[in-house]
Order: C-alpha cells, then structure tokens, then sequence
C-alpha cells in the first residue's frame, strides 16, 4: 500500500498543480474520482488488463467511462499513466488528489464513528472543537459503531483519537494481565 502510494503521489501532485493552474480542481476531482471507482471495479479491471490492450485502447476505455466530461488534459494524463503502465494506480492518485485539494482549501476531512447517533447540535459543537484543534475548516463524516459501546473514535488524517469505552476497557484489561 505505502508502494502504491509512493508511486500515485507524484502523478497527483503535477495532477493538482495543472489543475490549480487552470483554476479545474473541481473537474479533475471528479474525473479522478470516476476513473479511480472503474479501476476498482472488477470486471472492467480485468478487461482493461488485457495483455493485447495498447495503451491508446486503454485510455479510449476511459474516454467512455468519462464520455463528454474527458478534457484534452485529462485525455493527456491517461496516456502518461497508459504508457507508464500506471493506469491501475488511479484510485490512489485520486485519494492523494484530494488530501492535496484539502490542503490547498485548508480544510480537514474527518470521520468519527461514534456508539450512538449523534443530533446536529452535538455534531457542530464536535465541529468547532475540532476546527479550533486542526485550526483547519472541518469536513465530518459520522458512523454509528455501537460496538464501541461509548464515546467516539475522531480520525483525522493521520491522527486518530480514541475516547471510546472499548479503547478504555481494552486499556485496563491490558494493565491488569501485565
């Protein structure tokens, strides 16, 4: 994974500066994210692995999957991946397209999953907290786990708090068979 990663960050980054450049971060958002979802998808991942495939054909199952919204540009980008033989790397390049998207806007993706539904009020009050932690606008995501038995568990980027009573438990049943 971290490979993969190493491998999908470069093409992200010149992804996001012509984008930047040509003021079409959102559109390159949402092509990356479509081209990204068919590679994940099984049937056309296999299809487009075809050994007799040339490149030029695989970016045409692209321009298909993309139809009117494929810009020159992003027809270009396909065909470095294609001739790179990179084109399976997309679902990466979009997931590092964003967190460099985030970055630009200063805004934090986060995803909380908590044991019990949370009303709105409770949620913006996690917001605010979270935004004046991060000083970055925050952009949440919030599931119920109830097999967290209490509390929640934030993770933001890299970081993750756990205040969940399971973490606490687990903590506890640590300390006590040491």
């Amino acid at each position: 994974m971290a490979e993969l990663l190493t491998l999908a960050r470069p093409y992200a980054k010149a992804a996001f500066a012509y984008a930047s450049e040509q003021n079409a971060t959102d559109a390159w958002s949402n092509a990356l994210q479509l081209l990204g979802a068919a590679v994940q998808d099984e049937a056309f991942s296999a299809y487009l692995n075809r050994p007799e495939l040339t490149p030029a054909e695989q970016v045409g199952l692209f321009a298909k999957v993309l139809g009117e919204d494929q810009s020159q540009a992003v027809s270009n980008f396909l065909t470095l991946l294609a001739d790179n033989d990179r084109l399976t790397l997309l679902p990466e390049i979009a997931a590092e397209y964003e967190l460099l998207k985030s970055q630009n806007n200063n805004t934090l993706e986060v995803v909380i999953e908590s044991a019990f539904p949370m009303d709105a009020k409770q949620e913006h009050i996690l917001a605010h907290a979270l935004e004046k932690r991060f000083n970055k606008t925050v952009q949440m995501t919030v599931t119920v786990n109830p097999a967290l038995i209490a509390g929640v568990v934030i993770r933001a980027g890299d970081q993750v708090i756990d205040d969940s009573a399971l973490n606490k438990l687990e903590k506890m049943r640590t300390r006590l068979l040491a």
